[in-house]
């Protein structure tokens, strides 16, 4: 797991970012929310799962895209989930990971018929922090990898994270019921140190004065840069900018919804 500082420097920078942002574009923030999630706990996969009080399970987003598919193939029955198994039958609401559910609740028959079914896409391990238990359906953010369980340490982390990531989930929630007011399409996937470095660019900092803000080299800085300018198709830093209001990266200035009003 990355070191305790910079692992919160992330975190605070990622909810500094979102929170500065109008509350219906904070669905353009998911995937980077799932890739942070993956990079605090070294999983190999994060997701945002829901299943109904009838055990259908669905995908709602995925960090990688697309690696595993939004329903389980062959009609695996959800009840049957161990780690699933354990919120219901016990009540709890805090996080667990997969390798600490008793017998007594999941059976070596369950565990093995679900190890069987994941085992393909590499989410045999898996650590759950639920978002909302109880009275309809389990929301959880679901962080897997291969090759062993989740630590006492990071189980201590997913629950100093639980309360950040439920408020979060409400956000996403809203902007979802809101989402005729964000741009359509997909918007690049810039990491959070691209969004960070777009959001100082916006604010009119040169190359040389983000890396002092940052505490990072200015070679550094610059691949950054490029790295954005690519994404975005872009080739400076004007219409990195500009291209990032478009696409609703960035909250548009009075001026810029000006612009747009007089351009239609």
């Amino acid at each position: 797991m990355a070191s305790n500082n910079a692992l919160y420097r992330l975190w605070l920078e990622f909810l500094g970012e979102v929170l500065r942002q109008p509350l219906t574009m904070s669905r353009l923030y998911e995937p980077q929310l799932l890739e942070l999630l993956a990079q605090s706990f070294n999983s190999a996969v994060a997701s945002r799962n829901q299943v109904s009080p009838t055990w259908e399970d669905h995908i709602l987003s995925c960090w990688p895209r697309d690696i595993i598919p939004n329903d389980p193939p062959g009609g695996y029955d959800f009840s049957q989930q161990p780690l699933l198994r354990w919120f219901v039958l016990t009540g709890r609401t805090g996080p667990q990971s997969y390798g600490r559910v008793p017998d007594e609740l999941a059976s070596d028959y369950q565990k093995g018929v679900w190890e069987e079914l994941s085992r393909p896409w590499g989410i045999n391990h898996q650590l759950s922090i639920p978002l909302r238990v109880g009275g309809g359906d389990h929301n959880a953010y679901l962080l897997s990898r291969p090759d062993r369980d989740f630590t006492e340490q990071e189980l201590a982390l997913a629950g100093l994270l639980q309360p950040i990531l439920t408020g979060l989930s409400f956000q996403l929630d809203v902007a979802v019921l809101q989402r005729g007011t964000v741009p359509k399409g997909s918007p690049p996937d810039l990491t959070i140190r691209e969004m960070t470095i777009l959001t100082l660019l916006s604010q009119g900092l040169t190359a040389e004065a983000l890396a002092r803000r940052l505490a990072i080299s200015p070679r550094t800085a610059s691949k950054h840069l490029e790295h954005i300018y690519r994404k975005l198709d872009v080739r400076d830093r004007l219409m990195a900018v500009q291209n990032a209001r478009l696409l609703g990266l960035l909250a548009p200035t009075p001026e810029f919804q000006t612009s747009r009003r007089t351009a239609y």
